[in-house]
Parts: C-alpha cells; structure tokens; sequence
C-alpha cells in the first residue's frame, strides 16, 4: 500500500494576513482603471447604452476621472435606449457607479457628472417568430 502526501500550493494556499493593512504593501489603482469601472457600472444600469457610439468623438460611451486623495470626480458620456426616462436612468447610473467604486476600490465619489449624447432607438422586442 502506499501514500501519498500533498503539500500546499503555493499559488492557491491560504495566506495568513496582517491585521495592518500597510504591512502587506500598497495598492495603487490607475486612473483608466477607475474610469473603465464607471463605464461598467452604467453598464448595469437598465437603459444605459454603453456600447452605441455616442458623442461628437463617434465613441462608445467613456469616462474620465479626477482623484484627489480618496476622493473622485466622474465624467460619463453615454447614450441612453428610449424610452427611458433621461433623468432617472443618470441617477440610478451614479448611485450604481458610487456603489461599485467604493466597493472595487474604496474610494469615495465626490461628484458624478453624467452627460446622455445620444437616445438610441428602444431595445428589440421579442415577436415570439423565428426566421429562418
């Protein structure tokens, strides 16, 4: 008969943490990355149309950020799917973007600025065909 022993991964094994956070290192979360996170978060939101190209750029929807310190200010440019209402669908996009950055990144949001350049036609209905 014979064993066989299994040793940790060192890769997947469980790692012990500090009870300090600034013992482990620092985290440094760039600018693109933060803006690639509000783009993704208006992407949850019903109504939002990240991927029309929109604005006098021809762009799918974009953002940009200013931090300071653990503070940001977000830009969105965007389209919205008719018949979305226009004001409502900006304020779920900035409370949906305020929840996902603080709790991919934990910074908080100053301001949201949320500019809808483009109404795209409304999303396809099902007719219950099927085309052949």
């Amino acid at each position: 008969m014979s064993t066989t022993t299994v040793s940790p991964d060192p890769v997947t094994a469980p790692v012990a943490l500090s009870a300090d956070a600034g013992d482990r290192g620092e985290l440094t979360i760039a600018d693109k990355v933060v803006e690639k996170l509000v783009v993704a978060a208006a992407a949850e939101v019903e109504g939002i149309d990240t991927q029309s190209r929109s604005g006098t750029l021809g762009r799918a929807a974009r953002a940009t950020v200013t931090r300071t310190g653990e503070q940001v200010e977000a830009t969105l440019q965007t389209a919205v799917r008719y018949p979305h209402g226009l004001a409502a669908t900006a304020d779920a996009a900035r409370d949906r973007i305020r929840t996902r950055l603080d709790e991919y990144t934990g910074l908080r949001v100053a301001r949201i600025d949320v500019t809808v350049s483009v109404l795209t036609g409304a999303a396809p209905r099902p007719t219950g065909r099927v085309v052949a």
